[in-house]
């Protein structure tokens, strides 16, 4: 359990650290393209925000104590953080391309060390989160950058 635990809580990490940064972007996104953008930048903190509480839990269920501070999550994550500057889609979609396949591969992590350990519900979560973001990724990468 305690494998599974720290790796949900790497998971915690860069999910916070996505969030902030999706919500820097959307405040800061200019130029072409800016309704499409900021409104699915919203979209996507707002997913990201639910799963950062189902994550919390999850740690919790499995008996341990999820990282609860900017300063833990910035030391445990893989995600970096935005700049606080405007930026375009141009500038922005391939970075979340990134996050989104660093985050698809800690989901799948995090997928085999519970299916190997037995523990269904871990597994079962991360299943429900490679689809959603497999999808994100393929509908993103649509954009014409």
């Amino acid at each position: 359990m305690e494998k599974i635990a720290s790796c949900l809580n790497e998971l915690l990490s860069d999910l916070n650290v996505f969030f902030r940064k999706l919500q820097n972007y959307h405040w800061n996104i200019t130029g072409e393209n800016f309704f499409e953008i900021h409104e699915k930048l919203e979209e996507y903190y707002d997913c990201v925000s639910k799963e950062i509480d189902e994550v919390a839990e999850q740690i919790l269920t499995l008996g341990c104590q999820p990282l609860g501070t900017l300063k833990d999550y910035l030391e445990n994550t893989k995600i970096s953080e935005a700049s606080n500057k405007k930026v375009t889609s141009k500038e922005i979609v391939p970075i979340l391309i990134k996050d989104f396949e660093i985050l698809l591969n800690k989901f799948t992590e995090i997928k085999e060390c519970a299916e190997k350990e037995k523990v269904y519900i871990t597994n079962t979560l991360m299943d429900e989160y490679i689809s959603s973001y497999s999808k994100k990724l393929w509908m993103i990468k649509q954009l014409d950058m």
